[in-house]
């Protein structure tokens, strides 16, 4: 019996030795403490590790696929939200009150001193593609070690698409809020600003930017003054189409000004630049409609001159709806932009893997926009 006890106190003390000496050995399959993102996983990360929604949420979020010139550049401050109805302030000059803002059936604007709070519910993005058994199984043959890049690669292709798909969306709405109206891609109003004819003006005869007795500067700088006599400024903007780029490009009036430094923008950049005291962009950008037809992000005759400033736009964003998600609606966390998930399916048997976000661009003060037709589409 004493000879029992002896063998066994020998064991207990050589396990709890080699707890002390190799504790990241033996706790290294423990779910709660694997990497989570990509390039953390390393060659000896598991296929079960990847597909953990922290691990996929952080991958996504790391993610750039798309150029989006106009949310990051007008709607670059990201505002977090705590639920999935969104309400803001909209702020109004002296000058006017603004109109009720349209956001949906179920919509209610309160009136504040100055203001008026805008409420709508938050859109949702979201994306889902699957990954067949066969597919996991034809990773695993390469060998253990090789299956968790493989599957990381595939991971990241899927997601990747999933968040260009998201991010272009994104690009369209900031772009809609420019021209007044927030809509989705069927066209249906998410939220209405109700610009008056001042913001959204159409030149006609001989103002049009075609037109030799034209003159852009003189528009520009008109439109300068009515932005900043009603908003806080820290630089004008211009996002125009490649026709009203022509149409500038080739104004008498235009030209006369800049005769001294013209050559030197379009041969550096191809375009005017600046002009005005307004920095100029020429916007290349398309979406395929549900028809498959390929259309202009920024119609080819327009010029939407704006206001930056810290305090005019922002692109808000709510927590997902899942109970998988860390930060979802109700768990009084803080909620990334996106949330990625995996689950398993039994028929046909394999992984889906999902994407979601719920952001919406929206101007604090939308006097801080014009939006001109400055020649024939």
């Amino acid at each position: 019996m004493q000879k029992h006890f002896s063998t066994l106190g020998i064991w207990l003390m050589l396990f709890a030795a080699a707890i002390a000496l190799f504790p990241a050995t033996l706790l290294a399959a423990t779910p709660a403490d694997a990497d989570l993102t990509w390039p953390m996983l390393g060659v000896a990360g598991t296929v079960n590790a990847i597909f953990q929604n922290r691990v996929l949420t952080a991958a996504v979020n790391k993610m750039r696929p798309v150029k989006t010139h106009v949310l990051d550049l007008i709607f670059g401050r990201k505002k977090r939200q705590l639920s999935g109805l969104f309400a803001w302030d909209i702020k109004s000059s002296s000058e006017r009150l603004l109109k009720n803002i349209r956001v949906s059936e179920a919509a209610q604007v309160t009136d504040k001193t100055g203001r008026k709070t805008v409420t709508c519910q938050a859109p949702r993005f979201a994306e889902k593609r699957h990954i067949s058994a066969a597919d996991l199984e034809s990773m695993r043959a390469f060998g253990e070690q090789a299956a968790p890049e493989l599957m990381k690669e595939r991971l990241a292709d899927e997601q990747f698409d999933m968040r260009m798909d998201v991010d272009r969306t994104r690009e369209f709405m900031a772009i809609k809020a420019l021209s007044g109206q927030v809509v989705d891609e069927s066209g249906a109003v998410i939220v209405d600003y109700n610009f008056p004819a001042a913001q959204k003006p159409v030149l006609a005869g001989t103002a049009k930017w075609t037109d030799a007795a034209s003159n852009p500067v003189k528009n520009i700088r008109s439109w300068k003054k009515y932005i900043g006599d009603r908003v806080g400024v820290d630089k004008y903007v211009a996002i125009c189409g490649s026709k009203a780029m022509d149409a500038l490009i080739e104004n008498p009036a235009a030209l006369e000004l800049l005769k001294y430094n013209a050559g030197k923008q379009l041969a550096d950049e191809g375009r005017i630049a600046f002009l005005a005291g307004c920095a100029i962009e020429e916007y290349y950008g398309t979406y395929k409609d549900a028809a498959g037809v390929r259309q202009q992000l920024i119609p080819d005759n327009v010029f939407a001159i704006v206001g930056i400033a810290s305090d005019n736009a922002a692109e808000l964003y709510a927590p997902v709806v899942d109970l998988k998600a860390a930060g979802g609606v109700g768990k009084g966390k803080a909620a990334d932009l996106f949330f990625s998930k995996s689950w398993e399916v039994e028929d046909p048997s394999g992984r889906w893997v999902k994407v979601e976000s719920r952001p919406l661009p929206v101007l604090f003060q939308p006097e801080c926009v014009i939006w001109i037709e400055v020649c024939d589409a």
